[in-house]
């Protein structure tokens, strides 16, 4: 291990930084908390950071900005709109970001590569390792396939692909030469990866590490918010903040929000092709209850939704068992959180108590959380408040760097 000047180096990297999502965020929020922890960090990336302007002191590199990557670059942009073709452009664009960021360490002498959302496509540092030797990665699984959607064709086929047996070989050769451990956000993702992935080729390999939460933001008044947003005062606002991908249950908040009367929600963020959230509104009769803002929404704009709103909604499926980090981002805004009761995310609300928990895909409860929050007094609602502080207390972004860097120091 390097422990010259400021002692570890790590080279931190994102392919799909440019996408929306966690992954700008993600990136942006952990190579800032180990650099404030003391570590050396660069980054490397496919095509940039989106929306962000806060990296500028850290070194990075871009795929897109070389001779070779820029060609690449086009022609991975111009299939991102097609569901097949936007696979093949991930796995080009996760690809052609570790060989330059293998490239980069040995050239920079960086200790380690931190890998930011190491799947769906895992098999690529193994790849890329079967070539190397004494190279040391730290990859961060998210399990979005595995875990979070295991009934669909799609993630069954996909999942035979990666763990078909004529991987081990060269897993086996990577792991023999190479220095790899891997860290998730969830107890269930962990165990899915140990067990679940050729015959637990992975086992003692897998490390728990909560994501971290950056510290409660700057307050917003709620009026000066709606006002910024053109939302009416006077009524309950519930936010559905985020991408609307298969894990999220959208349906069972109209279904809900129905039999409630003055009551708004707010949908912001990009709606996926699969789901008609138009057609949806119409069929449950609330046009004018349901305002739908399809789009990113960039950083500096993400925090009026939140101050606006009385409460974010968590609705996701009972299959969703991965890590639901709106449950942090709204901690983050002090924000009180109704959210389903499944894997890690009920069992954080209950614990912290920043909100009220509903059983998953049932609009019934879900009414019956509503309406007791509806109904729940200022005192409630600033305990609430409180233990988001304490929540974003417990899941710091510096204990999470400080439990990343004791990795790291161990390969």
């Amino acid at each position: 291990m390097n422990e010259s000047g400021t002692g570890i180096k790590v080279l931190c990297v994102c392919p799909l930084a440019h996408r929306t999502g966690h992954y700008p965020r993600a990136i942006t929020e952990e190579a800032s908390a180990l650099l404030a922890s003391g570590v050396e960090v660069a980054i490397c990336t496919f095509r940039g950071i989106r929306d962000q302007e806060g990296l500028r002191t850290i070194p990075h590199r871009i795929v897109v900005s070389s001779w070779i990557g820029f060609p690449l670059g086009v022609a991975t942009n111009m299939v991102k709109f097609m569901p097949r073709e936007k696979f093949l452009a991930g796995f080009l664009e996760q690809f052609s970001t570790l060989c330059l960021a293998v490239r980069v360490r040995k050239e920079l002498g960086y200790d380690a590569i931190y890998l930011r959302d190491g799947d769906p496509f895992i098999f690529i540092p193994f790849l890329i390792g079967f070539f190397l030797k004494n190279s040391k990665w730290v990859i961060n699984l998210i399990g979005e396939r595995m875990a979070s959607d295991p009934d669909s064709m799609f993630s069954s086929l996909f999942y035979r692909f990666i763990n078909a047996p004529a991987w081990k070989p060269i897993y086996r050769r990577a792991l023999s030469r190479n220095q790899f451990t891997f860290i998730c956000q969830s107890k269930y993702v962990k165990d899915v990866f140990e067990v679940n992935l050729l015959d637990g080729i992975l086992a003692g390999r897998v490390t728990f590490v909560p994501l971290g939460v950056q510290g409660t933001v700057e307050y917003v008044p709620q009026e000066e918010a709606r006002r910024h947003l053109g939302l009416p005062e006077g009524k309950a606002i519930f936010l559905h903040f985020g991408g609307l991908h298969r894990g999220k249950d959208i349906e069972t908040i109209l279904a809900a929000i129905r039999e409630i009367p003055d009551v708004i929600l707010v949908h912001a963020g990009v709606v996926t092709p699969w789901v008609n959230l138009a057609h949806l509104v119409e069929t449950y009769g609330l046009w004018g209850r349901v305002i739908i803002n399809n789009s990113y929404i960039p950083e500096v704009d993400k925090r009026y939704y939140f101050a606006a709103s009385d409460a974010i909604l968590l609705s996701y499926k009972k299959s969703f068992l991965v890590e639901a980090s709106m449950f942090r981002e709204a901690a983050k805004f002090r924000l009180p959180a109704i959210a389903s009761d499944v894997g890690g995310l009920g069992q954080l609300a209950r614990k912290y108590q920043t909100g009220l928990v509903f059983e998953a895909e049932n609009a019934a409860s879900l009414r019956g959380a509503l309406s007791s929050f509806i109904d729940s007094s200022h005192k409630e609602r600033e305990t609430m408040v409180s233990n988001c502080q304490k929540f974003c207390n417990d899941f710091s972004l510096d204990t999470w760097a400080s439990k990343c860097k004791e990795i790291i120091k161990e390969l």
